[in-house]
């Protein structure tokens, strides 16, 4: 069953739809693993700095958004600040869910997903829905700025990963108009970055 199902959504994640609005239309990179008898499948897009997990186990599946926002770490009162900001919104979405996870208690957005009548259409359904609450927090916790800087980062990784495959500038550039709908000349000064951070040495020279 399980095997069946990791077929499903690779195949839902890597039917790429033009001139659709829909999120699962969308270009994604797919990759699948299998830890402690559970099946993930990891989809990356180029419009998220986030990517998007589905967990199969055990006539079970979920959606889940990792934030990188460790409570443990914080201070006491602000700890409780987004609590019970997330407990807010909680009740606000009704598929989506922010929980708290691993040793570090991470906020994670979860989404179940019904595999007894699960389709595409439905599947969009929730990774919308996951995308959506994923916003809501970042808008609710004021971290907007975090996330353009973190929507930067992810864009010049992928400048990056492009430029080491071969491409050219001029080739890049055209894939970041047509994705991005930004214009060349925001596009130009993109990959000029890239390549400038890339030139640039890991270690300062002293002279």
């Amino acid at each position: 069953m399980e095997e069946s199902w990791k077929k499903k959504f690779v195949k839902w994640f890597e039917e790429e739809i033009a001139d659709s609005d829909k999120p699962l239309d969308e270009h994604w990179d797919v990759k699948v693993d299998e830890i402690n008898n559970s099946i993930w499948i990891k989809a990356t897009s180029p419009r998220t700095p986030y990517s998007v997990f589905v967990n199969i186990s055990r006539g079970f599946a979920s959606l889940q958004i990792y934030t990188g926002i460790e409570t443990a770490v914080m201070e006491i009162k602000e700890r409780l600040k987004i609590y019970r900001t997330l407990l807010m919104l909680n009740g606000r979405w009704k598929m989506a869910k922010y929980v708290i996870g691993g040793d570090n208690d991470e906020i994670i957005i979860l989404t179940d997903l019904d595999l007894a009548a699960l389709n595409r259409e439905e599947f969009n359904d929730a990774l919308t829905v996951t995308l959506l609450a994923l916003n809501d927090m970042v808008e609710k916790l004021g971290l907007d700025e975090e996330y353009r800087e973190a929507q930067l980062m992810h864009v010049l990784k992928i400048v990056d990963e492009k430029l080491e495959k071969g491409e050219t500038k001029e080739q890049v550039t055209e894939y970041l108009i047509k994705t991005f709908g930004i214009s060349r000349e925001i596009a130009r000064e993109i990959v000029r970055e890239a390549m400038k951070n890339k030139d640039e040495p890991e270690f300062p020279i002293y002279r």
